[in-house]
């Protein structure tokens, strides 16, 4: 390519990039080094923003010497008046290569090829604490130049400037907080003041809320100051050489409040008015220091400012550890965001709301991804929509008024000297209503299309208690089927988070008769999909799907039980028969934290995209199983166009040979599966070998397709219900008020009433076979009850809640019929001779791939089932072996009995274990070639390094410490040679072995 060549098409490049990105600057061809001739091709340059050099490269050419360059000689070089940023050196390069289709384009045919290419190479280079950073890290990426901007956008922003704002907005916050919390034991009216206007006892948390509310108000203030309609505001500069005093602070409220912005001012008006005046010395002195803090703040003129609340008030405030409020991480947020608003019609903006808006990260993530769509669309200012969408079109709800205030506040600081008439931003009734009603929160919109206070009018609500102040609308009106996008991250279970020990509830009240009270209320209102024995993730589905147009998207986040929980099977019947393009977004981590898209979620999380409506692809879904969390926005950005426009060319029901690779440059970061769905378990999550699953699809189908292999056997396969009778809920069996037995471990010989199975320490489970080590005797007038429960008392249990990294076995056979009565439910064959065969199959390689396969995989290192998922558990069809067969089985169980084996992790070394697997598919099932024995070492060792069988657990299994320590008989010597003697029978049997 000539340079000629090149130079026009960087011409046109900078000519469209300016018509994408109102309010920068970008010009081709400048010098903007100080001492230095260089001229990158082009430089961007934006207020508050870190400035940009461009570098670009044509196609004939590698992109390795374009990327050495921004490296060594213009990262870090000092910029001259002209083209100064944030910082004074050039901190963010950008380089980009061409693809071969615009060589030889020019006019409107090149512009043309522009605007639709998705070949761009780039990679972006930044400085982040004083080190280089590169997006990606290895290659390149190759997009469009929407792409483009929106690698200018996160390359613009000012790492540095906005960890020092964040650290100085948090130093200010907390110690004002603590002002004002210990001024309150000498003062109870300020902290009764405070708690009636937050809502909440007024704790050292709700201190720090306090504070950051105003400080928020003050940045606000520092915004609106001087604009039109806010002349009479003070700029907080006054204050530089004016003492702090309340009637200013106060008037400058006021006169803001009587245009509105109510959702930002009004409690922060309140608090300084109503709760301080009984401290004027605390008061002044809060002030001064909340006031010294955003004017710290404000110099940086950072466009991020109000956004920096959200993160300060995860820091300062602990409410999600009772009501399990659960934010959502940044790169997580934009993910979501980039998920459910891919594309937008800049004619006919999206409605969105969150429900469950907390700090506002989600709805706030669509909504600065609707501006960026939006100037790149028209090349027009998104302050043109500002109003429209802030008044109209982003709707928001909390049961906190300090959510409600964030959301509100972050969004608005967009375009903060934009004047808006009202809000559909509110805060959603909770609790004791008076006169017997409690409220539910948002989830009031399941039966209503308004979130109304009993003591407000319906259309309008007092600014302030002035009479000089006007009044706000406050749009309350939700209607069903409104929406085009409802994005949420609900609060959802009572163990989700690292802190559940603290005594989790579902609704917050003043105790506990009124959190029943809520549930109460709530389990009288319309609930369609809604079960209360997953917490509320379902209702708030259950709302979500309400409030959406047809062809509306909703999005949302939630612990990955609704992939295989039966109190969610509801949920997955709706989005499988009544919605399309179906995105599940999983994560294969190490640990809960790295399995989660959320702060504090101490389980695995999901994210869920769906379409209303039906479309030519209901019934299936996208299933992305990722290594980890994207690493940054443009990550982020990233693979959510992966997601939703490349095409899935691999799908469960193909051969076990994985699925399509999803990269971020030449970083594999994970795996897409296409899978049918329907309301049984979506068993595809946080796995990292996709094969593994097409290989349990196939073996629950009847097909032993093992991975790497072209081929497959029959293998007779049936729902475990079909084949057995199963046990009781342990609750129903022991509870301790109305219980069926009073169960109680064996103590010596004294064994009155029945044998029983109980505990599942993983030592007393090592080998096929165990001990009974309980004793359940009925209850007085439960005999009959007791009776439905000895018709299922059996030899055979199955373990529900099993530890990969510490269970040997999914199945312990007792000599005697005995009841399981915890966690080993009875599992009756019908008949005995049929046991064997079952204990063979569920305690092998394959019977733990269909137990993993099918299990809920939100804690990592644990497969759990409840009764009803285990019901439908794939499993071997016992009926259908011969006699032969099933006498081959009791021929290995009697041989293989006594002997312990290592945990599930371990199967790839546990030889016992390979054993069983080999004798098991050569003497019962018949399957003897070398390829299908050689392909099960395969399947262990890949089984062994998935993340939810591994778990975070370091060490192995010690056999012999176990036997000393617990006095298990047998030796070290006696089981070496009994190994010794199966593997050799197996060898001279032609039987292939690790």
């Amino acid at each position: 390519m000539t340079r000629q060549a090149e130079d026009t098409i960087t011409a046109g490049v900078r000519n469209l990039l300016s018509r994408m990105t109102h309010g920068w600057t970008i010009e081709a061809q400048q010098k903007p080094f100080v001492g230095n001739q260089r001229t990158p091709d082009i430089m961007v340059k934006r207020l508050g923003l870190e400035t940009v050099a461009v570098e670009a490269k044509p196609a004939d050419v590698p992109i390795e010497g374009g990327i050495t360059k921004m490296r060594d000689i213009y990262i870090g070089s000092e910029l001259t008046a002209d083209w100064v940023g944030i910082s004074e050196t050039l901190q963010t390069g950008l380089v980009i290569r061409y693809p071969e289709e615009l060589s030889s384009a020019s006019g409107d045919e090149l512009v043309a090829k522009l605007v639709r290419t998705t070949e761009i190479e780039y990679k972006l280079i930044s400085i982040s604490s004083g080190e280089q950073v590169e997006f990606p890290m290895a290659g390149v990426a190759r997009g469009s130049l929407a792409d483009i901007v929106n690698a200018l956008h996160v390359g613009a922003s000012p790492s540095k400037q906005i960890k020092d704002a964040a650290q100085a907005m948090e130093r200010g916050i907390k110690v004002a907080a603590r002002w004002i919390e210990d001024a309150i034991p000498n003062k109870p009216a300020i902290g009764k003041k405070l708690s009636g206007i937050l809502g909440e006892e007024a704790t050292g948390e709700a201190c720090g809320k306090a504070a950051l509310i105003i400080t928020d108000a003050f940045i606000f203030q520092h915004a609106l100051a001087g604009k039109a309609g806010f002349e009479s505001v003070r700029p907080l500069s006054y204050y530089d050489d004016a003492p702090v005093r309340h009637i200013s602070i106060l008037e400058d409220w006021a006169a803001v409040l009587r245009i509105n912005y109510v959702p930002i001012f009004k409690d922060a008006r309140r608090m300084v008015k109503e709760a301080f005046c009984y401290d004027e010395q605390m008061s002044l002195r809060v002030l001064r220091r909340l006031l010294d803090t955003a004017r710290e703040i404000v110099k940086s003129h950072l466009p991020q400012i109000h956004e920096l609340a959200g993160e300060i008030f995860q820091t300062l405030v602990v409410d999600r550890d009772y009501v399990k409020a659960h934010y959502t991480l940044p790169e997580s947020a934009a993910l979501l965001s980039a998920l459910v608003c891919y594309e937008i019609d800049a004619d006919n903006l999206p409605k969105v709301a969150d429900y469950a808006c907390g700090t506002g990260a989600l709805l706030n993530g669509v909504y600065k991804r609707v501006q960026r769509l939006y100037e790149q669309k028209t090349g027009r200012s998104s302050r043109e929509i500002h109003r429209e969408m802030m008044e109209n079109n982003l709707c928001g709800s909390d049961i906190y008024s300090h959510a409600t205030h964030l959301t509100f506040a972050v969004m608005a600081s967009a375009h903060p000297d934009v004047t808006l008439g009202a809000t559909r931003v509110i805060t959603a009734p909770c609790g004791d209503m008076g006169g017997g009603d409690f409220k539910t929160g948002s989830l009031e919109l399941l039966d209503t299309d308004q979130l109304t206070f009993v003591q407000l009018e319906p259309d309008a609500e007092q600014a302030s208690g002035d009479d000089d102040e006007a009044t706000t609308e406050m749009k309350r009106a939700f209607p069903h089927g409104e929406m085009d996008i409802v994005i949420i991250n609900p609060p959802f279970s009572r163990s989700a988070d690292n802190n559940w020990k603290k005594g989790k509830a579902h609704f917050k009240g003043k105790d506990h008769d009124d959190e029943k009270l809520m549930q109460d209320a709530l389990s009288k209102k319309d609930i369609r999909i809604g079960d209360g024995n997953n917490g509320l993730g379902s209702c708030f589905v259950d709302m979500a799907n309400r409030k959406l147009k047809m062809g509306g998207t909703m999005g949302f986040i939630l612990l990955s039980t609704i992939l295989t929980g039966s109190s969610m099977d509801k949920v997955r019947a709706m989005l499988s028969r009544e919605y399309h393009n179906v995105i599940v977004v999983t994560i294969a981590g190490t640990s809960a934290y790295n399995s989660s898209f959320s702060h504090d979620t101490a389980m695995a999380e999901c994210i869920v995209v769906a379409t209303k409506g039906v479309g030519a692809n209901t019934g299936r879904a996208r299933f992305a199983c990722l290594t980890a969390r994207p690493n940054g926005l443009l990550a982020a950005d990233m693979l959510a166009g992966i997601l939703c426009q490349s095409e899935t060319t691999r799908r469960l029901e193909d051969a076990p040979y994985g699925g399509d690779d999803i990269c971020i440059g030449e970083t594999l970061i994970g795996y897409m599966l296409e899978c049918p769905i329907d309301e049984a378990e979506w068993g595809v999550s946080c796995v990292r070998n996709l094969s593994l699953m097409q290989t349990a699809y196939h073996l629950s189908n009847g097909r032993l397709h093992l991975p790497m292999m072209l081929n497959g056997d029959e293998v007779p396969m049936c729902k475990l219900s079909d084949i057995a009778q199963l046990g009781f809920d342990s609750k129903y069996l022991k509870n301790e008020k109305d219980g069926i037995f009073q169960v109680r471990e064996h103590h010596g010989e004294l064994r009155e009433g029945y044998d029983a199975i109980w505990k599942t320490k993983a030592h007393m489970r090592r080998a096929l076979v165990s001990q009974t080590d309980a004793v359940a005797r009925v209850q007085a007038g439960k005999e009959q009850k007791a009776a439905n429960v000895l018709a299922r008392s059996s030899r055979t249990h199955y373990q529900m809640f099993l530890t990969f990294s510490s269970n040997s076995q999914l199945s312990s056979f007792t000599e005697k019929p005995s009841i399981g009565v915890n966690l080993l439910t009875n599992v009756k064959l019908p008949e005995r001779k049929q046991e064997a065969a079952w204990v063979l199959w569920t305690n092998s390689t394959l019977g733990m791939l269909s137990h993993w396969g099918h299990s809920g995989k939100q804690q990592t290192g644990r497969g759990i089932l409840k009764l009803r998922g285990l019901a439908t558990l794939p499993t071997l069809d016992v009926r259908e072996l011969s006699d032969e067969q099933l006498a081959a089985a009791e021929r290995v169980f009697e041989e293989l009995k006594p002997y312990r084996m290592l945990p599930y992790s371990e199967c790839a070394w546990d030889a016992w274990r390979h054993v069983l697997d080999a004798r098991l598919l050569a003497e019962v099932l018949r399957v003897t070639d070398e390829a299908t024995h050689r392909a099960m070492q395969n399947l262990r060792e890949m089984l062994s390094s998935e993340p939810s069988i591994a778990g975070t657990k370091k060490s192995t299994c010690d056999l012999e410490k176990e036997r000393a320590k617990f006095d298990i008989a047998g030796t070290a010597e006696g089981d070496a040679a009994a190994l010794a003697t199966q593997q050799l029978k197996l060898r001279m049997a032609g039987i292939w072995l690790p």
